[in-house]
């Protein structure tokens, strides 16, 4: 299954997917930070470093800048009895806060109503009312003039 494109797809899909089947649907997580462990390198990790191994052998004066490694949360919901699977995968900080927080509070059967998501609480359509004509000022009064008659005294600096 490919993975969604934008968090807010991932949420809303999940959201439907747990109100639609509450009790059979699942939800992983799995957080991924790659490492330069010998036994945690991949084949393809392996001869990338051979490689790289092999061009800084002939330039020994500089020393082989190492990659940074990015870490990465995969996301899934899934529902064994349709099989129905929604995969998201970042490596944004602020975008995994706030994905754990929603899919937990999903998961523990609140309101999806509540949590703003737009999918689950479709807005209905307001109609735009014109504002009231203004009304003109009563002849006893000035601008300057409170509700009470009595004047106010705006207050300047000294």
């Amino acid at each position: 299954m490919p993975y969604l494109p934008t968090s807010q797809a991932y949420l809303e899909q999940s959201a439907q997917l747990l109100q639609a089947y509450p009790d059979t649907t699942r939800i992983v997580t799995k957080y991924s930070f790659p490492t330069t462990r010998k036994g945690n390198i991949t084949r393809s990790q392996k001869s990338q470093v051979r490689k790289d191994a092999k061009a800084t052998a002939g330039q020994s004066s500089t020393p082989a800048q190492p990659s940074t490694a990015i870490a990465t949360l995969t996301l899934k919901t899934f529902n064994p009895t349709t099989g129905i699977c929604l995969h998201y995968r970042t490596n944004k900080l602020q975008e995994v806060g706030r994905l754990i927080t929603t899919l937990g509070k999903l998961a523990a059967g609140a309101d999806v109503a509540g949590l703003g998501l737009s999918a689950a609480a479709p807005a209905a359509d307001v109609e735009m009312v014109d504002a009231p004509a203004e009304e003109t000022p009563v002849a006893g009064k000035t601008s300057g003039q409170g509700q009470s008659g009595k004047k106010t005294k705006k207050k300047g600096k000294r």
